[in-house]
């Protein structure tokens, strides 16, 4: 679990949680990295609402055939149901999820809306 409050403490660990995502998932690692970079930054910028006192916890776990990553934050979180609806692909914020949607097989957020999870397939041969 890697646990951190802001951006510039994220950037300390980018390096460990890229190699592991290397051991992990191979070519997919930068792919999964972009997705976990976006989730990490709405957690530390949305959820937190960028206030270092709060922390943002990150897990990996490598399951049979897959690879599940939990984001939380501590924030009061959000209804994803009417942010989702209020995207636009050309406006240069609330590309997040896209972007997540585009990096990973699936993802979900929590009811609260303070945690988000985030499935990659991985090739096990």
């Amino acid at each position: 679990m890697f646990i951190f409050s802001s951006v510039d403490e994220f950037s300390v660990l980018r390096k460990s949680i890229k190699e592991e995502l290397a051991q992990i998932s191979g070519k997919d690692a930068q792919r999964i990295f972009i997705a976990i970079n976006e989730g990490v930054n709405n957690a530390i910028f949305h959820g937190n609402k960028a206030d270092n006192r709060k922390k943002v916890y990150l897990t990996m776990e490598k399951l049979l055939d897959e690879l599940k990553i939990v984001i939380r934050d501590e924030g009061d979180g959000f209804c994803y149901a009417e942010t989702s609806s209020a995207r636009s692909g050309f406006e240069e914020h609330g590309r997040g999820f896209e972007i997540i949607q585009h990096c990973m097989d699936s993802y979900q957020v929590n009811r609260v809306g303070n945690e988000i999870t985030l499935i990659k397939k991985i090739n096990t041969a």
